[in-house]
């Protein structure tokens, strides 16, 4: 990201230099008010002409007039609707009107006008029928939310851009009145990176799981449904909302429902890696292995049980312990390969072109963990300076995404932080000495110190 006080190329702090978006309001809020004063100044003329009995300047004023007002129709109002409307999406109201609604409520204004103008008693009964549809489809619409409990249950494991299976139950505990038409999303907190971007944007997200058409009195219905997490990242669910349109459709009651805290990990998918890396050596990072196998190399001695293999009995210490001794040998052929994703953004480098390419690295580090993990090889994963441990297997390969999906870059000095964080990890240890690494880093081809191309294979994202 780019700091606050960035120098830009006229010598000023950027600061001083408004963003397209501010120079957009300014521009609406300047010409809406020299459209009003505008149209004060047509309707004063016009009245000053009639006064003065020159209808011709009157006609004018009254023709000019009517110009301003047909361009803030299309200038201003749309915007202030706009405008409007997302500050009612932020106050998050339990009631929202939709189109259909909009249109019953101008007819109902326009019968209640024309009986209050006329005195007719058939307008006053078509008003007051009017009115009563609306508070009887309030009462159906309160009454179809009311005692409604919701659980969902979502996979321990869900990959970015991949459906994952949502089971959503909606249990109805009403003794008599059944439910109709309920639509069921999950409430969480907006993210940070979004209310930046947008001041308007509402202070919460939701994602919509599932629609019961009817749900029976003291009975419950469930469904399976598919969604898609289209970014990796950490998803925090805190409530449902429950909605409906029934009975008329004229309005969007809602009703919030408090649950307990759910963390959601989406994983980078990982992705078949390219045949360049298919050619890495595949003897490199062997070592003599720390765990029992059936190698050449003495793991330990032990006491001799039932199942053991005679010809492992160690005879020498067995005449010396005067009891059955086995040998046991280490695990042959084991390959240790450290994955290395570089966190830091280069210096003057674009902050959103840097964080395309480092959700590619972090997509192209999933597709390496899972290669070598299937290849049954022993990987470790290494975000920065936070050095992993080591492992195999699937539950090992779930850590290290559940690691690469909450990971961030960082706004620092890309090479000499690469460089002191892979030959020094807690002054404890050389990376690079260890065993086989691959590096990805965002860094610029030729910056990267002659140590680390020498002992690693680099990955420009």
């Amino acid at each position: 990201m780019k700091d606050d006080g960035a120098i830009s190329g006229s010598g000023r702090p950027s600061s001083f230099i408004l963003p397209p978006s501010s120079l957009s309001r300014w521009r609406n809020a300047i010409l809406g008010t020299l459209l009003v004063l505008a149209g004060l100044a047509t309707a004063l003329v016009t009245i000053l002409a009639r006064q003065t009995e020159n209808y011709t300047l009157a006609g004018a004023a009254a023709i000019l007039s009517l110009v301003i007002a047909l361009l803030m129709l299309i200038f201003i109002v749309p915007r202030l609707a706009k405008s409007a409307r997302l500050e009612v999406m932020r106050l998050d109201l339990p009631l929202e009107i939709t189109t259909g609604g909009a249109i019953f409520l101008l007819i109902l204004g326009v019968v209640g006008f024309a009986a209050w103008n006329t005195g007719n008693n058939l307008l006053f009964l078509v008003f007051s029928l009017l009115v009563s549809t609306l508070f009887v489809g309030g009462a159906a619409a309160r009454g179809s939310l009311r005692d409604l409990i919701v659980s969902a249950r979502f996979p321990d494991h869900i990959f970015a851009a991949d459906p994952a299976p949502v089971i959503v139950t909606l249990r109805n505990a009403k003794r008599l009145l059944p439910s109709f038409s309920i639509m069921v999303a999950a409430r969480g907190p907006a993210e940070p990176a979004q209310q930046k971007r947008k001041r308007r944007s509402p202070r919460f997200s939701k994602r919509l799981l599932a629609y019961f058409t009817y749900v029976p009195h003291h009975a419950a219905a469930e469904q399976r449904v598919e969604q898609v997490f289209p970014q990796r990242g950490h998803v925090l669910i805190n409530g449902f909302e429950l909605a409906t349109l029934f009975p008329f459709g004229f309005f969007r009651f809602r009703r919030r429902l408090r649950a307990r805290d759910v963390d959601i990990i989406v994983y980078p998918k990982p992705e078949p890696i390219g045949d360049e890396l298919h050619l890495l050596p595949t003897f490199a990072g062997r070592m003599v292995s720390s765990r029992r196998g059936i190698g050449q190399d003495l793991f330990s001695l032990r006491d001799y049980q039932p199942q053991d293999d005679l010809r492992h009995i160690d005879w020498k210490a067995t005449a010396r312990s005067r009891q059955l001794t086995v040998r046991e040998f280490t695990a042959e052929d084991e390959r240790r390969t450290t994955i290395i994703l570089d966190t830091t953004e280069p210096a003057g480098s674009d902050a959103e072109e840097f964080n395309t390419r480092f959700e590619r690295g972090v997509v192209q580090a999933a597709s390496l963990l899972k290669h070598f993990i299937d290849e049954r090889a022993e990987v470790r994963l290494m975000l920065g300076a936070d050095l992993g441990p080591y492992g195999t297997g699937v539950n090992h390969l779930y850590a290290c995404l559940r690691r690469l999906a909450v990971v961030k870059g960082q706004r620092e000095n890309g090479e000499a932080e690469l460089l002191s964080s892979v030959t020094d990890v807690d002054q404890r240890q050389n990376v690079l000495s260890e065993d086989y690494a691959i590096i990805l880093t965002a860094a610029a081809p030729g910056s990267i110190p002659a140590q680390i191309w020498r002992a690693s294979f680099v990955i420009h994202i």
